[in-house]
């Protein structure tokens, strides 16, 4: 039997139920869907249907119209009858939308590890390559120390060559300009120092301070102060003191001294200082000894031997 009859029946049975249910007056929903049922059994010799199936097709009739075709609202209705038919007999897809998003959430997460693992990869690569750039460095700072050694033992040569040079020009030059005796040379310098300071430099010339050992050495030194510095008085540093000991009069390289030329007259007599002059000077006039003070300011004489 075709659709189309069918809903035809279907429609009369219901006709027919309404009917009679003003006529009877009937009471309830149950009993007019129990006579619907009724007559299609009838019509269609079919087996008892469901109230499911039932409810299925009367959604279908009521969405037929005149000519025979569904509008387009009524296949929305059908598709939503059909879904809320098979969601109650389908309860385990409501709970795959969970599982879904816990695996996209896992996947995220693996994600992001894989790119921090390949970020870490990355900066044990970078700090190997500064390892290998701070070890380069390093061995480069250690060649730059060894040849900074060799460079500084190169210049204290070149300056003990230096020192040793210039103390054997000296030596040359206080014998050229000098005085000879027949061991030693002296050389007046007419700077004015204090005694230390003059000391100093007669070694840095390779000298020392004059120290007139006999009196051969001192009629030398006599005369050469007065050839200097006549008509007048200038008083020189020679290399004798007493810092040690007062009284204990010793030459610069720690010899004692046996021969003196103090001045003496009826007013002076030397050495009066006692504690505070300690330190031999010369007089140009005369060439007599008198003791001063070590800081006072004056000439000097080298001596260099031969």
């Amino acid at each position: 039997m075709e659709l189309w009859t069918l809903m035809q029946l279907l429609l009369l049975g219901t006709q027919l139920g309404a009917g009679q249910g003003q006529g009877d007056e009937l009471s309830s929903e149950e009993e007019r869907k129990a006579l619907m049922l009724k007559h299609l059994q009838e019509v269609l010799e079919l087996s008892e249907m469901t109230d499911q199936e039932v409810a299925q097709e009367v959604v279908l009739t009521e969405v037929k119209e005149p000519d025979g075709k569904e509008k387009l609202d009524g296949e929305t209705k059908k598709e939503e009858v059909e879904e809320q038919v098979v969601q109650p007999t389908q309860p385990g897809l409501a709970s795959t939308a969970a599982p879904s998003e816990e695996e996209d959430s896992f996947t995220y997460v693996l994600s992001r590890l894989n790119s921090l693992e390949a970020a870490v990869h990355r900066l044990n690569v970078q700090f190997y390559h500064m390892d290998v750039r701070v070890s380069q460095f390093s061995q480069d700072l250690a060649e730059l120390k060894g040849g900074l050694a060799q460079t500084s033992e190169s210049l204290a040569s070149l300056n003990e060559v230096a020192t040793h040079n210039q103390k054997e020009l000296g030596r040359i030059d206080g014998c050229l300009r000098g005085r000879r005796t027949q061991t030693k040379c002296f050389l007046i310098f007419k700077h004015f120092e204090t005694y230390d300071v003059a000391q100093k430099l007669c070694e840095a010339r390779g000298g020392q301070l004059a120290m007139p050992a006999d009196d051969t050495e001192l009629t030398v030194l006599r005369r050469y102060l007065y050839d200097a510095f006549q008509p007048y008085n200038w008083p020189s540093w020679v290399g004798i003191h007493d810092r040690r000991s007062e009284g204990l009069w010793l030459f610069e390289n720690g010899q004692r001294v046996s021969v003196f030329d103090w001045y003496r007259d009826h007013l002076v007599t030397q050495p009066n200082g006692g504690t505070r002059e300690n330190c031999v000077s010369l007089s140009s006039d005369d060439g007599k000894w008198w003791d001063n003070d070590c800081e006072r300011r004056m000439y000097y004489i080298c001596e260099y031997r031969l």
